[in-house]
């Protein structure tokens, strides 16, 4: 069975923490904004950076998972947060009474990300 969830605050971590703790409107997820440097040296022009698109990551994770990077509050200081579902979504946990077989992230056309748990019954 495969199990489809919208990223958002309520099912990730950010940086390893609880995803509620941050203000998911400050998340670039079409890679829109655009963050101006200043190299700090009088009269150098300032360069425009655009944010990243959110990119999929599985290193650092147990086997069979994924997670994000994505620009956050990009226009004041072109960060890049870690977006990690929670554990209980890990593969090889149980989720809402079914094992975990894989867990990944995929978009969708219209832009919205989702983690994917394929699942068999625990």
């Amino acid at each position: 069975m495969i199990k489809e969830y919208k990223i958002g605050p309520r099912n990730s971590t950010v940086l390893g923490g609880p995803g509620r703790e941050f203000d998911w409107t400050l998340f670039c997820w079409d890679g829109s904004e655009v963050h101006m440097l200043d190299c700090g040296v009088a009269n150098h022009p300032k360069e425009e950076l655009k944010a990243p698109l959110p990119r999929v990551d599985g290193s650092g994770v147990p086997g069979g998972c994924q997670y994000l990077h994505v620009p956050f509050n990009w226009a004041g200081n072109a960060t890049v947060f870690r977006v990690r579902p929670n554990d209980s979504m890990y593969a090889g946990r149980v989720y809402r009474g079914h094992l975990v077989k894989r867990q990944t992230a995929v978009k969708h056309e219209d832009g919205v990300w989702f983690w994917v748990l394929e699942m068999e019954d625990a």
